[in-house]
């Protein structure tokens, strides 16, 4: 009988083992389900340390944008004098004064030459309307 004995004592060391190294298994494999787990990890790291994080991003994007900074292309400007500047403010004024002027004569010409009214109106309409439209109140309405 002894040996029966010692039979089911060891069968239920074994027993005892077995399921020691279950839960021993169960443990570690939770462990590194928790580790795999990279989303999660994220998500619990951000929500116990946003300034950490956050500043962390400022940082990294600072040193990032010094290291890939992009060299500036040198770009060559043309040297005005005072005399270019002026020429060229000075055409930019007078452009609308030349188009109300020109407008005008165009509608009180082509009437008394026999043209049609409606021919002149088109031509006015066409040239107050191409490119910038003119500021003269009085040529804007047909």
């Amino acid at each position: 009988m002894d040996r029966k004995l010692s039979k089911d004592q060891e069968i239920q060391r074994l027993i005892k083992l077995s399921e020691s190294a279950r839960v021993c298994l169960s443990r570690e494999a939770n462990l590194l389900k928790h580790r795999l787990d990279v989303p999660a990890r994220l998500r619990s790291s951000l929500k116990e340390n946003p300034t950490g994080w956050l500043f962390g991003s400022l940082g990294s994007g600072l040193v990032a944008s010094l290291f890939f900074r992009r060299k500036a292309l040198p770009v060559e400007r043309k040297k005005r004098n005072l005399s270019q500047n002026l020429a060229s403010l000075t055409l930019s004024a007078v452009k609308p004064l030349v188009k109300a002027w020109f407008a005008h004569h165009v509608k009180t010409i082509l009437p008394k030459k026999g043209r049609d009214i409606q021919c002149s109106q088109l031509f006015l309409k066409i040239l107050i309307d191409s490119n910038t439209p003119s500021k003269a109140p009085c040529y804007t309405k047909f």
